[in-house]
């Protein structure tokens, strides 16, 4: 009976480690060529700005701001990075439309907040974040919008950054503009 649970434990042990190094599906585009995303990756990095910095060039720009908030010891937030943020699209919308901020939110270095230098751990604290990784998306102002918890695939985000650079938060829930873009991407297809 002890060797048939300690091979059941071993085989979850793998399964878990195997299922986390998997690489995403490009659920985007599953018809590209290979080149051509190759060629996307090495044409688009994604430019972090530090909480303080990016802020101040935010509203100098007048951007939207995505604050992503993680930890080192982070699974969930290394499958974003992987996942998510090296997404040619995704990164592309970042970069034209977003200035991109990334917070440890376990970190003792310091930012500049109302003057003051505060740990990027009290960044955290302040925007309420419990558990990683947590995106917060922000008016050029720095005025707050919302939070998305959580892991965040690729067609998401892009639905979420879409929603937030054309300024529908105000007008309609994100809800009622995912159903506007699908409804216009089967419409088209038709």
């Amino acid at each position: 009976m002890r060797k048939y649970a300690i091979a059941i434990a071993i085989f979850v042990i793998a399964s878990f480690l195997g299922m986390h190094s998997l690489p995403a599906a490009d659920t985007d585009s599953p018809q590209n060529d290979k080149k051509e995303r190759s060629s996307e990756k090495k044409d688009t990095s994604l430019t972090w700005y530090k909480y303080d910095e990016g802020l101040a060039k935010a509203q100098k720009e007048k951007k939207h701001v995505m604050v992503h908030f993680y930890a080192t010891w982070c699974g969930w937030c290394k499958r974003m990075d992987a996942n998510t943020f090296s997404n040619p699209q995704v990164r592309k919308v970042l970069n034209e439309d977003f200035v991109s901020i990334r917070v440890n939110g376990q970190s003792g270095e310091k930012v500049k907040v109302d003057g003051k230098d505060i740990p990027e751990s009290r960044v955290a604290g302040s925007y309420g974040v419990r558990a990683y990784p947590m995106t917060w998306f922000l008016k050029p102002s720095g005025e707050r919008i919302a939070p998305k918890s959580g892991y965040c695939g690729a067609d998401e985000f892009l639905y979420i950054l879409n929603w937030v650079k054309s300024d529908l938060y105000d007008k309609m829930s994100f809800q009622q503009f995912v159903e506007q873009e699908q409804k216009k991407a089967k419409s088209g297809k038709e």
